[in-house]
Formats: structure tokens, sequence, C-alpha cells
């Protein structure tokens, strides 16, 4: 007959406190290593948005925006730079160069063809992706010396960096009381805000819309109640794109003008 050796009973109590402190140790080793990541991921998006803008100087000096151009003419001649200047063929959002009285309409909605005019108003909205980072960089470019035209393209980098400086000093603000801001700062201004959906998306490796999905958490919209400072689904911090887009008293004419940055990293 076998007999087996008894153990000693476990006389003393676990020290439940060297879990805890092991547990810590290993989140703060992950939030280290989340912050870590974060950082090249910033210097990345930087990176980015620095040849975006290089691409917007690049469609200035080629004058391909002159009278007598058309939208459809002009976003095949921009990806066609950006393809041979700079690399890329791929636009994470479809490109939208936005003429005359187009220009009062969001990125979503579809209009018809337009043509470049003397003393005309229009913006470019890219998305070009670099080596797998997404940049987003909007403009608005005036023709021309209408004075009502060049105040409101003035407004849009005023009201933007109003904006951005509100989100800065408080990032946990809930995305509906964010847009709720923009939309009542451009009214202060004497614009409406012309998209009533949303006024700020988030961005990063391509294709954040893949990876996080397209609900309203990852929008500052109406609808939002998270802090936008809140991090993704998998702990990384998320980065944010401002929109601006204004419209002109249908008074005095019929357009606007947009203006769009990085939101949340300071250039």
């Amino acid at each position: 007959m076998r007999v087996c050796q008894q153990r000693p009973l476990l006389q003393s109590k676990p020290d439940f406190g060297v879990t805890l402190r092991t547990r810590r140790g290993v989140q703060q080793a992950l939030r280290c290593r989340s912050a870590v990541t974060d950082i090249a991921l910033v210097d990345k998006l930087l990176t980015a948005r620095s040849q975006a803008e290089e691409l917007f100087s690049a469609v200035e000096s080629k004058g391909l925006l002159t009278p007598g151009r058309s939208e459809k003419e002009v976003d095949k001649q921009v990806f066609q730079l950006a393809a041979a200047d700079y690399g890329t063929r791929q636009h994470w959002h479809k490109r939208t160069p936005r003429f005359g009285e187009n220009t009062v309409h969001p990125i979503f909605v579809d209009t018809p063809d337009a043509q470049l005019k003397e003393d005309d108003i229009c913006f470019l909205d890219l998305g070009p992706v670099f080596k797998r980072i997404e940049a987003d960089f909007g403009r608005t470019y005036v023709l021309g010396q209408d004075p009502e035209k060049h105040k409101l393209n003035q407004a849009l980098t005023r009201i933007f960096n109003i904006c951005k400086q509100q989100y800065l000093s408080a990032p946990d603000i809930i995305g509906a009381d964010f847009f709720t801001f923009v939309k009542e700062t451009c009214a202060q201004h004497g614009y409406q805000y012309a998209n009533d959906q949303f006024c700020a998306h988030l961005l990063g490796e391509f294709s954040h819309e893949v990876k996080f999905g397209e609900t309203s958490t990852n929008y500052a919209c109406p609808d939002n109640c998270t802090p936008m400072n809140a991090p993704h689904t998998n702990g990384q911090p998320r980065h944010w794109i401002l929109e601006i887009h204004l419209l002109q008293d249908p008074k005095i004419g019929r357009y606007g003008g947009f203006y769009e940055d990085l939101l949340d990293i300071s250039i």
C-alpha cells in the first residue's frame, strides 16, 4: 500500500499586498509602454501634417487653383501631385475641392462639379496617408479682393485657435459640449457653423475608421457624452482633428470657408 506524504497545511495568510503591488506594477508598465507608443505616434502625426502642409503649398505654387479649372480637374491634379512628389496614392477620405457655392456644403454632401471663377472663394479638404499615418488638412483660398470673403477667411483661423485653446484648457470636455462651444463661437463672430453633425473627429494610424468604428464617441457631436480625452478601447490615447466650416450671411453671399487641423496636439 502506497502512503502519500502529508503536506503541511498553509499556516499563514497570503500576502495580498504583494499581488496588489504586482498588479499595480504591471499597470504602471503598461501605462509607460502606452505613453512611449503615443509619443512615437504623435511624432508621426506631426510629420504627416507637415507633409500635407507642403502638399498644399505645392498646390498653390503650381497654380492649380486658378479661374477656369473645375473641381474634378483639380481633384485629379492633386492626386497626381501627391503621388509624384510625396509618394502617396492613398487618401483616407475623399479629396474635396469645393468652389463657389459648393463651399457651403460639408464633405459628406455630394455636389455637382463647379468651375473656379474670378473673384471667387474655394477650399481644399485632403486626407493623404503617409507611411500608413493619416493626415487631415483643410484651407480656404480667396481669389480677388472681395473684402467679405477675405474677412471670412481670416475669421476661420481666429475661430480655430479659440476653439483649440478651449480644448487644450479642458481636454476632458465631453464631445457634445465641445460641439456646442464651436457653434457658439462661430455665432459670436457673425457666422453660422455649416456642419450640423460634428465638428471634430479622430485621426491616427490608417485606418482609424476600421479599427475604432464610426460610433458617436469618435466625433465631437451632439450625441457624444464621453470626455474627448478618454482613451481608445485598447487603452491608447486618442487624437483629434478640428473642423471649422463657416457660412456667410446669405444677405452677403452664398458661400462658406473651411479650416481643418490637429486639435489636441500643439504645432
